[in-house]
């Protein structure tokens, strides 16, 4: 044991000496790069070995490894008990995201969020069928990041059993929305200090009627110029929170935020608001939180609610105004369309977002329509804003996709030399389409093992190195890690 420490605490050495002994120059940043590269391996890797000794110590009945992992001041209780119950998982029900993440293909935090999507899939998948789930959502893996594995993790019924797939869906939702209700609270504690800690557990629904009264009431950052506080977004929605009660107490109305009252947004398509069945989606909230069609219809008999459904004319998406600032009709649009803050790797939600003219209004050129504008958030407005116009190799460039009308931004030179093209992660996963496998043929003797039909995930825009990549799984399906070979 004292030879296999003192090996590990060699290699680390190493690392340091490596990272200590850099230059200033351009190859020296190159170094930099690989060493972080490396690093990131080597972590994913020890995760994965920590999480198999664990399960190890759990099978051979190790008791007193497991309470020290339990009782450790490392960690929290609470991250102690989730790695636990993850090295069951991975071992058990889920080995050949262990085997990734061992071999690190995945992050630990890519592995959490594909377990915690998988397990949102039906429990009559059989164990070939899960086996095919965990290979689909491989191949994307070094596209998203974990938010959008996790999403697309929870979608791969749909590829399994595509029929099925939707009834399942509304089954899911009706009982999660019971859950919710069942499990709702709010709970106000005095901390005697001066001040009251609030807590809470509200629906999906119930919260996002909460969140649009709030975000009409937010006050902005200006208002509080006078007062020489630069206060945080959590400051101002609790300062929000406290104008709803008076405003309430006072008059028992809410102020109407511009020309707008506060609404709630729900996103269904055609089919889902006659048929009953289909994800319906709320504005600002992540997609696997979604509503049932039943919840959507409850939520339009009391509330100021727009109705966006997809594929019919029940709200204009392009009314082309010429006016400075973007009409409610077309920041309904903009907001369905960017989710949020549409820089690469912002995750602002679009509350707090602006929206901004791709072609700027100002010069006489840009009109404020869908087709020249895009959300950001007040931070990335700024750097994305030019100085002047027509735009320069030192200014980020923002178009719209001529298929997808999703924002794509290339940066200026002096970040990026070759000036490629950026997309948000939540664009590539949009674009993903899940297709069911070819028609496989008759199942042979149970005896011996069939073979696994290919799962086709299709990207708009496959990466250059997909081809790669690929080759790489391959080779790690074909020799899986000496840690998980024996694993499940």
């Amino acid at each position: 044991m004292n030879e296999t420490r003192d090996l590990v605490q060699r290699a680390i050495a190493a690392l340091w000496d490596s990272a200590s002994s850099l230059g200033t120059d351009e190859k020296a940043h190159a170094e930099l790069a690989g060493l972080v590269d490396a690093v990131a391996d080597v972590e994913a890797q020890l995760a994965g070995l920590r999480l198999f000794l664990l399960h190890e110590a759990r099978l051979t009945g190790a008791d007193a490894v497991i309470a020290e992992a339990k009782q450790s001041v490392r960690t929290t209780a609470a991250q102690a008990t989730s790695a636990l119950k993850l090295s069951q998982d991975l071992a058990e029900r889920f080995p050949l995201i262990g085997a990734a993440l061992n071999d690190s293909v995945v992050s630990l935090a890519q592995a959490e969020a594909i377990v915690a999507g998988l397990k949102k899939l039906p429990h009559r998948l059989t164990r070939t069928e899960m086996e095919q789930c965990q290979r689909s959502i491989l191949e994307h893996a070094q596209d998203l990041g974990p938010s959008e594995l996790r999403v697309l993790a929870s979608r791969l019924a749909e590829v399994v059993d595509p029929e099925q797939a939707e009834a399942d869906e509304a089954k899911r939702l009706e009982a999660e929305e019971r859950a919710a209700h069942r499990n709702r609270f709010l709970r106000l504690a005095p901390d005697h200090h001066g001040s009251v800690r609030i807590t809470g557990q509200l629906s999906v629904s119930d919260a996002a009627l909460l969140t649009a009264q709030l975000d009409a009431l937010m006050p902005p950052a200006s208002s509080y110029s006078d007062t020489g506080e630069i206060p945080t977004r959590d400051m101002r929605r609790a300062d929000a929170l406290v104008l709803l009660t008076q405003t309430a107490a006072n008059a028992g109305t809410l102020p109407q935020r511009g020309c707008d009252r506060p609404t709630v947004h729900v996103i269904m398509s055609l089919d889902t608001l006659k048929g009953g069945l289909g994800r319906t989606g709320l504005f600002s909230l992540d997609e696997v939180d979604a509503i049932s069609a039943k919840e959507a219809r409850r939520l339009a008999c009391d509330a100021d609610l727009i109705p966006i459904v997809l594929g019919s004319e029940s709200q204009p998406l392009d009314v082309g105004r010429k006016s400075r600032t973007f009409p409610s009709a077309i920041r309904a649009a903009l907001i369905e369309r960017d989710k949020g803050c549409a820089f690469p790797n912002c995750n602002v939600p679009a509350a707090g977002c602006e929206a901004h003219h791709i072609v700027p209004y100002v010069k006489g050129l840009g009109p404020s329509s869908l087709a020249n504008g895009v959300l950001l958030c007040p931070y990335h407005h700024r750097v994305v804003e030019p100085a002047d116009w027509p735009l320069t190799s030192n200014d980020w460039e923002v178009r719209l996709d001529e298929v997808t009308g999703l924002p794509w931004f290339t940066p200026p030179k002096h970040i990026d030399p070759s000036r490629r093209p950026r997309q948000h992660s939540r664009f590539v996963l949009e674009q993903i389409t899940l297709e069911p496998p070819p028609e496989a043929p008759p199942c042979p003797d149970p005896v011996e093992a069939p073979s696994v039909p290919e799962v086709q995930l299709v990207a708009a825009r496959p990466s250059a190195d997909r081809e790669q990549e690929r080759a790489r799984l391959e080779q790690i399906r074909g020799n899986p890690s000496p840690a998980w070979a024996g694993a499940g």
